[in-house]
């Protein structure tokens, strides 16, 4: 009898790894198309600054030029792009959608999706909460599936499938669900982003999404020597990480180091 149960989860998770392996083939990070089409600048670890349209796709993104660049180091040709695969990703310090670049038509898309982002409303919260649940009970279901094959696995083959079609199920979500993280979606945040020599920076802005590789966050003041510009940014979770609430409370706490009042 607990033979047939375990072929019947194996063939579950083995459908669930199926459909999985379908839907990561066709699905992008929902962080990075959220700048589909839009101008948006890479800065890497190493300084290097890059910026065009950005197109995203399942294995990596490109950047578009406006036109024609002649090569630096190889002046017998020109470039019109630069792709960034998946494996690439690692090089990515923060990415940026500055304000002041958009057209009148890519603000107004923007000022939409911040109105549906920030404080979202009851529906939408209830809509993410169902998704999540799902989500979760699924991976639940897999992770249970598995304990169970690999103790009835009698050769290692059959264990090294079952995990295999574990992490396969898994994937379809997309995104590692984070309850902390969570609690902060469409609130203002600060991110801290830590950089190559230790240095960390401080962003503050409406927390819109998250991904198993990256974080995005909106309305951003950035500074850039003695000037500012207000962007949107997407930042890999690799180096960076949502460190405090900055959503104004209704009955603020009285500042310890604020000075008492005389009388």
């Amino acid at each position: 009898m607990l033979d047939t149960i375990v072929l019947g989860i194996f063939v579950f998770i083995l459908s669930l790894g199926i459909v999985g392996a379908f839907v990561s083939r066709r699905s992008r990070d929902r962080c990075l198309k959220d700048f589909q089409g839009f101008k948006t600048t890479v800065l890497q670890k190493g300084g290097k600054r890059i910026w065009g349209r950005l197109v995203v796709e399942t294995s990596g993104i490109e950047f578009c030029y406006a036109g024609n660049y002649w090569d630096q180091d190889h002046q017998d040709h020109i470039e019109t792009s630069y792709v960034m695969y998946k494996d690439d990703f690692g090089t990515i310090y923060i990415l940026l959608r500055y304000h002041d670049e958009l057209s009148k038509e890519e603000r107004q898309k923007r000022l939409r999706a911040i109105e549906k982002a920030y404080r979202p409303a009851l529906h939408r919260r209830m809509v993410r909460h169902v998704k999540n649940t799902f989500n979760s009970l699924r991976d639940s279901m897999v992770e249970a599936g598995n304990v169970l094959i690999q103790i009835r696995a009698e050769s290692q083959a059959l264990r090294t499938v079952a995990t295999q079609q574990r992490v396969a199920a898994t994937s379809i979500a997309g995104t590692s669900y984070d309850p902390l993280l969570e609690r902060h979606i469409g609130t203002m945040v600060v991110v801290e982003v830590t950089s190559a020599d230790g240095t960390v920076d401080e962003y503050i802005g409406i927390f819109k999404e998250y991904s198993t590789q990256f974080l995005e966050v909106m309305d951003v003041h950035v500074h850039e020597g003695e000037s500012s510009r207000m962007c949107d940014l997407i930042v890999p979770r690799a180096h960076s990480v949502v460190r405090h609430s900055a959503e104004p409370v209704a009955s603020p706490l009285p500042n310890p180091e604020a000075p008492v009042p005389a009388g």
